[in-house]
């Protein structure tokens, strides 16, 4: 069985996808050194945590997304050392649900990790997610949604404060942990460090040459995707059409090709905006040094730079 097992829960557009690339790309690497990154391929762990949270994975007939998941555990429950499950998207599982993952890969010893980003980074980052399923929200709109519970992109799944609160609930304050990402300028790996460091992991032992970094784009290039998107999405048929078409285009092509590299100008949050978003920071930072959980990093990270003098809000790109 395995000893410990790490649950990377979240956040969203907090560095996850380059941390599970460099995982997955060092998998064989790791198992030798006793950690295991469970699955087949790595869209496993998003059809893993597409059953935990919509209860599939308890079916008695299950389907493809059951399946991964009864695999991914059993994988984990057989393994002798250490087992790290990290998807972002575990971050919308309910109490109950997140309750059902830790028994299911009992009696290992499990931590619950959630890498926490600079709120006002963590909202712009999220818009920006919207815009790239060809929706064209405006950003203030986003922000006021944030409040809506159990929504993709919601506080509940972007504030460590209350994912923990539901992933914690069962476990030691001292096997809950919260890693900062580092402030904008810091050493690219210190993530990954105090990620792999958490973990068990030798972080100088992993190539990290080949992890993914979903980047983020510049004010221009979101104020055109944003005017762009919903007739992309009647192009391309997004409504009644098959899904991974305005995956291809609008996102993969249009946005992480063809407008990842444009512009000029940084994403200017406006004063009020910026505002509900610090309450939100100073809320959550003092929830979570009450719940006394285990920091890797500086929860004073959380409150993010000043905003940029050269950023723009996005309503204020012209055409």
């Amino acid at each position: 069985m395995a000893e410990r097992v790490f649950l990377h829960v979240g956040a969203p557009k907090s560095g996850t996808t380059f941390l599970q690339t460099v995982m997955w790309e060092n998998r064989e690497g790791l198992a030798e050194r006793g950690v295991l990154i469970p699955g087949r391929r790595r869209y496993d762990l998003n059809l893993m945590a597409k059953a935990v949270r919509t209860d599939l994975g308890y079916d008695s007939n299950p389907g493809p997304a059951a399946k991964v998941w009864r695999r991914v555990a059993k994988q984990t429950r057989n393994w002798q050392g250490t087992a790290v499950i990290s998807n972002e998207w575990l971050s919308l599982a309910s109490a109950d649900q997140a309750g059902n993952v830790i028994d299911a890969v009992a009696p290992a010893v499990v931590h619950v990790v959630f890498t926490a980003r600079a709120f006002p980074d963590l909202v712009t980052a999220a818009w920006q997610e919207t815009l790239k399923l060809g929706w064209s929200i405006p950003l203030n709109q986003f922000i006021d949604d944030l409040d809506i519970e159990g929504e993709r992109w919601s506080w509940s799944t972007m504030d460590p404060s209350l994912v923990l609160a539901r992933w914690g609930n069962q476990l030691p304050t001292q096997r809950v942990h919260v890693v900062t990402v580092p402030p904008r300028g810091s050493d690219p790996l210190l993530l990954w460090r105090r990620f792999a460091g958490l973990c068990g992991i030798d972080a100088d032992t992993c190539d990290t040459s080949g992890g993914d970094r979903n980047e983020s784009l510049t004010v221009e290039s979101a104020r055109l995707l944003q005017l762009l998107g919903p007739l992309l999405r009647d192009a391309v048929d997004a409504d009644t059409g098959e899904r991974w078409e305005s995956h291809r285009w609008i996102r993969r092509y249009l946005a992480n090709t063809v407008l990842i590299d444009r512009g000029r100008h940084r994403i200017r949050l406006a004063d009020t905006e910026l505002a509900v978003i610090r309450e939100r920071t100073a809320a959550s930072v003092g929830a979570l040094r009450a719940a006394a959980y285990s920091i890797v990093g500086d929860l004073e990270e959380l409150s993010g730079d000043e905003p940029p003098p050269e950023g723009r809000h996005p309503e204020s790109v012209t055409a």
